[in-house]
């Protein structure tokens, strides 16, 4: 039942999250106040193509990724505030504080603020040819920059990193690469997933600087023009993307007095240590499917939990107790990820890692707890109910190609 008493629900926040909380609160027929405060101009769009399709279309960008179209908000009733700034929530009057001096007040309030862009910390990294991709003006400032023969420099491999050095490289830029870690996406991807995939990039002809970061940067006219590697190697570029991961806004929830560790802490319904505030996307810690809590920066679970947030608001059972589930798309390669990756794990593979297609699974015991697919959508998504069911397999069995998987979660579930 939907609490009738709810009046007004806020949504700090114009992205994934912050719209699908909006889409299912209408979904469930609340018929009250919706309002979403987001601080760029666009209505909520889709940031995984940023890093791909935005930038090898940039004539797409001002139209393209949107999640919703227009005239849906007004004919939903839920009011848009664009390019508004919230600078105080006051919890004991129930009303959010814009910088225009408006107010606007809430029954339910959902932060879904989000992240910046952790910024390099070096002298000439604000320079305007070092870029940070994370809003779509982002994506269109750095794909000018993208022109063929360009020397990109791309710090950080991590997954906005590593999609944007293959999408400078299938426009014809020369891409080198610099990461801390002995592979690209090690922290995601374990290292033997991560030496098939700098084995990719390597094939794809990216200049891959591994195990090393970066000392300094040299600049020439404001610009910079050169990269002083930790072992003195100097990299000459045109423009460089940095993508060392985010810093979750948390900024407006520690001032209210919320609980703060790495993001918002949130419950199983993201409710934050306020029971009519709510946290989701990637500025909330939830509890972690397999212990302890975590942060997801993921496209997947943001949405999940934007759902679940909006069902808590209205009285409703909900529970964000999912494993976490990601892709990424890289030259002619996507890869889904579900549950945990861990290089402690047993891992089975199903098919050949020389294929274009192939499955890894990632075992505790003979528990499956998580799966990686390049080019197996399907499989995948009988992996994540696999891990979601808790079933045990004999690895021989899981990595025989005859065997079905939809009939081990038949026969095991």
């Amino acid at each position: 039942m939907v609490d009738n008493d709810i009046q007004d629900i806020a949504i700090v926040g114009g992205g994934i999250a912050a719209d699908a909380c909006a889409g299912e609160l209408r979904q469930l027929d609340y018929a009250g106040h919706i309002t979403i405060i987001g601080e760029e101009p666009w209505r909520p769009y889709e940031r995984p193509p940023l890093s791909k399709e935005a930038l090898r279309e940039p004539a797409a960008i001002p139209e393209s990724f949107f999640l919703k179209p227009a005239d849906w908000y007004d004919e939903a009733g839920i009011k848009l505030k664009l390019s508004s700034q919230v600078v105080e929530i006051d919890t004991s009057a129930s009303v959010v504080r814009l910088q225009s001096g408006e107010s606007v007040g809430y029954d339910r309030l959902l932060l879904a603020t989000g992240g910046r862009a952790r910024k390099l910390p070096l002298a000439g990294a604000d320079a305007p040819n070092v870029h940070y991709l994370r809003a779509k003006d982002d994506a269109v400032s750095l794909a000018n920059a993208l022109v063929p023969g360009a020397r990109i420099v791309v710090i950080g491999m991590g997954v906005i990193g590593a999609e944007v050095a293959a999408s400078a490289r299938g426009l014809g830029c020369d891409v080198v690469a610099i990461e801390p870690a002995s592979g690209p996406m090690m922290r995601a991807l374990g290292s033997r997933m991560s030496e098939w995939l700098a084995a990719v990039h390597r094939t794809n002809a990216v200049r891959a600087l591994y195990n090393t970061s970066v000392e300094s940067l040299v600049l020439s006219e404001g610009k910079v023009n050169e990269i002083v590697c930790s072992d003195g190697l100097r990299v000459p570029c045109d423009a460089v993307c940095v993508g060392i991961g985010i810093e979750p806004a948390v900024e407006l929830a520690r001032d209210a007095g919320l609980e703060v560790a790495n993001g918002i802490v949130v419950d199983r319904q993201n409710r934050t240590s306020l029971p009519e505030i709510f946290a989701a996307g990637d500025v909330a810690e939830v509890p972690g499917y397999f212990g302890g809590r975590i942060r997801y920066e993921t496209y997947q679970n943001s949405a999940d939990q934007g759902i679940v947030a909006a069902r808590a608001m209205l009285g409703m059972d909900s529970d964000n107790h999912t494993p976490c589930s990601f892709w990424t798309d890289q030259y002619d390669n996507h890869i889904q990820v579900v549950g945990s990756i861990s290089d402690d794990l047993n891992v089975i593979c199903r098919g050949s890692m020389q294929d274009r297609g192939f499955m890894l699974f990632y075992l505790d015991g003979a528990r499956i707890v998580g799966a990686m697919g390049v080019n197996r959508p399907k499989d995948i998504g009988i992996a994540r109910r696999l891990i979601m069911a808790n079933v045990e397999v004999e690895p021989l069995e899981l990595g025989c190609e005859e065997n079905s998987l939809r009939g081990l979660l038949k026969v095991r579930a």
